[in-house]
């Protein structure tokens, strides 16, 4: 393929020829040979080139929240005969790439290279595959090639470090009240026996299974009702602009981090009908943050639906976020009111735009937490905790 200069040199050719047709000077003529010649021998030479490399990417963390450093390590190896000069393009989503240039290689020579990600922002970026263009000494064409496969890196939402959220402390038949400074909740009743997945506590691994089946099993315990969580997010797309409905996001995973720090067992429901079930660490964590990572605003679900569905499905907490839309939130509090059992703790976190705070409403009986910017989480949180325990 030409370049830029590759394009200027073919649109002159075609001007002297016309130029010496025009005032019959055959020179001209010649000269437009001459530089169609010229691009012709640089395409033959770019398509001829033998060049080898390959390119082994590696991504530092797979997995970040959003304002994080990730970084990308490139190591270009030459599995041919000397290369000249290359430029090298990393495609990342949303973005221009990464453009590097390659400095010539001898066989079996290999540079390394790195840059960073832009993490600004949840979501799934992309990187790669990377190319390789190769252009004649004149630059006037080139051709690309091929020399890696993509890799992912998942941009999780930014969040604020919060305390766990109070659980319910009515009578249970599997244990005692709820403590909140608990650190990890395992049950008396043995339950079953599963495969063992990374972050799983190593105490936890049943060793007569293992040895039986040759892989690790880990002993789950029935786990007490009362120390399970579950966030409802709102997702209508009536409720939110952009900036607010990152900010829930960023609310909902705030509280998904607390839980996971507590290892209370956890689960994510959204208006427009998503459900993680139920996940205590490891593998099952990391799909509900992979979850919050790509979330969207959407027009389906039903909130009367997903919040008597929480409310029934568990008897510790529930933490909802919700619009900050004046004529629904109203509508949507006298729902929470409605759907909360005595069984039940209840948080809803509004997420409101700038100066539109209205305060707690009147007569609402859960726990109320207004904010308008992610800053304002954590203490808006920690006072609405510390309200249920003066209560």
């Amino acid at each position: 393929m030409l370049t830029r200069r590759g394009w200027t040199v073919g649109i002159v050719a075609v001007v002297l020829v016309g130029a010496g047709r025009f005032f019959g000077i055959a020179e001209l003529i010649v000269l437009a040979i001459a530089a169609l010649g010229l691009l012709t021998l640089a395409a033959v030479w770019t398509r001829t080139r033998r060049i080898r490399l390959r390119v082994a990417r590696s991504v530092q963390p797979v997995r970040v929240h959003a304002g994080g450093v990730a970084r990308v390590e490139l190591t270009v190896t030459n599995l041919g005969a000397p290369t000249p000069v290359v430029q090298m393009t990393d495609p990342v989503t949303g973005t221009l790439g990464a453009r590097l240039l390659v400095s010539p290689l001898g066989p079996a020579e290999q540079v390394t290279a790195s840059y960073l990600l832009p993490t600004e922002r949840r979501g799934r970026l992309v990187i790669g595959p990377a190319e390789v263009a190769v252009a004649d000494p004149l630059g006037v064409a080139r051709t690309s090639i091929g020399v890696s496969s993509p890799t992912t890196l998942v941009v999780y939402p930014a969040t604020q470090t919060l305390v766990p959220p109070r659980l319910f402390r009515g009578p249970e038949p599997l244990g005692i009240a709820a403590d909140a400074h608990t650190l990890q909740r395992i049950g008396e009743d043995f339950y079953a026996l599963r495969d063992y997945t990374v972050g799983d506590d190593l105490r936890r691994i049943h060793w007569p299974s293992t040895a039986r089946l040759g892989r690790p099993m880990v002993r789950e315990d029935e786990v007490p009702r009362r120390s399970r969580v579950t966030v409802v997010l709102d997702t209508r797309s009536s409720s939110f602009d952009d900036d607010r409905f990152e900010l829930a996001v960023s609310a909902a995973a705030s509280v998904v981090l607390a839980c996971a720090t507590r290892r209370d067992p956890l689960r994510l429901l959204t208006i427009a009908g998503a459900d993680t079930g139920f996940v205590t660490s490891g593998e099952g964590l990391a799909q509900v943050f992979d979850h919050l990572a790509e979330v969207t605003t959407s027009g389906l679900g039903s909130i009367r639906r997903v919040i008597a569905e929480a409310t029934a499905a568990t008897s510790g907490a529930v933490v909802a976020v919700l619009s900050g839309a004046p004529f629904e939130l109203s509508r949507d509090l006298e729902i929470v009111t409605a759907a909360t059992r005595a069984s039940s703790t209840v948080t809803v976190i509004r997420v409101c735009p700038a100066g539109g705070e209205m305060g707690r409403p009147q007569g609402f009986p859960s726990r109320y937490v207004e904010i308008a910017s992610l800053s304002q989480l954590s203490g808006s949180w920690a006072w609405a905790q510390a309200e249920s325990v003066r209560a």
